[in-house]
């Protein structure tokens, strides 16, 4: 792809962002983005062939951004004890979190939408969720296999699903009713009472 037509991409998919965390799909028209831009709406309808691919796009780069900060870049089964594990990946995403209030907006304006009732909200919510469950499960499974994770009768599923819950919880509330702090201190507290007593070698 040549330099030029990435930067107008990224211009756009900049735009956009900011426009959908503070604003909303909905409320996010495309005169916001050639305005922001300085594209012509024609430029911008080259790029994405509409609103909704670009919100698409957006929200997925989020997922993205958030699954390279949990999983780890090379994977080194049996390595890394469950406790180091989650307690660094989780600190590192609520710094980030916290540092990114156009990031938090996003998936609030999402949620909204879908227990409004969107339809295509609903889908597009269920299919990220799936995709991020699917990707980490993935993951887990290979760098702690079998049972390595079995504790209080939790599966691997069970547990990425508990931390998909928790994502949504810090998002929703992060900087607004728990400051950033006193989030890794209940994050703290979850991991331990889950993983402290495991040794290395389980």
């Amino acid at each position: 792809m040549p330099e030029e037509v990435r930067d107008a991409r990224k211009s756009i998919l900049g735009a956009a962002r900011e426009g959908f965390a503070l604003k909303g799909y909905y409320g996010t028209s495309m005169d916001f983005i050639v305005k922001k831009t300085g594209l012509s709406k024609g430029a911008i309808y080259w790029h994405f062939p509409g609103k909704w691919a670009m919100y698409t796009v957006v929200l997925s780069e989020e997922a993205e951004r958030i699954k390279g900060i949990v999983l780890p870049s090379e994977l080194s089964a049996g390595v890394l004890r469950p406790t180091e594990f989650f307690m660094t990946r989780g600190e590192r995403l609520i710094d980030m979190l916290a540092d990114d209030v156009l990031c938090r907006l996003l998936f609030v304006h999402l949620m909204l939408e879908a227990m409004r009732g969107r339809e295509e909200m609903v889908e597009f919510v269920t299919s990220l969720r799936s995709s991020v469950t699917e990707d980490v499960l993935s993951v887990f499974e290979r760098l702690f296999p079998g049972d390595a994770l079995r504790m209080h009768a939790l599966s691997h599923r069970d547990l990425v699903s508990m931390f998909v819950s928790i994502l949504h919880g810090l998002i929703m509330n992060l900087e607004l009713t728990v400051s950033r702090e006193e989030a890794k201190k209940s994050w703290r507290f979850l991991v331990w009472s889950v993983f402290g007593g495991m040794s290395h070698e389980s």
